[in-house]
């Protein structure tokens, strides 16, 4: 329940401040991507569509999204996502908590962003 909050969080903070930052839409511009981010078993799971500056988000797994997120478990997605340690996101990477499958440099963009 957490962590498919802290998805919609995500999303709503990102979509407004597309709207009311013109700065942050110009950043936007040129990243267009889909990206997913879930739990490993895909049962909970959140797409984030960014294209021309701004934000759409939905529940659930877009099957066409070039990159996903997969956390090992929700509680240590959130635990991370919380975190006020940016290296702590690497940190789960190494350890496996956290793989990213597709492009790797849109993962990076959208982190960014969303930081």
């Amino acid at each position: 329940m957490k962590f498919r909050l802290l998805l919609f969080i995500l999303a709503v903070k990102l979509r407004a401040t597309a709207a009311l930052s013109a700065g942050f839409r110009k950043r936007l511009r040129g990243k267009d991507m889909v990206l997913v981010i879930r739990t490993g078993r895909e049962d909970q799971a959140r797409t984030y569509h960014i294209a021309g500056g701004r934000v759409r988000s939905a529940a659930g797994r877009d099957p066409s999204a070039a990159t996903e997120l997969v956390w090992c478990d929700p509680d240590t997605a959130v635990r991370t996502m919380l975190s006020k340690d940016e290296l702590d996101g690497f940190s789960a990477i190494g350890r496996g908590q956290l793989r990213i499958l597709g492009n790797f440099e849109n993962a990076l963009r959208f982190l960014d962003l969303a930081g």
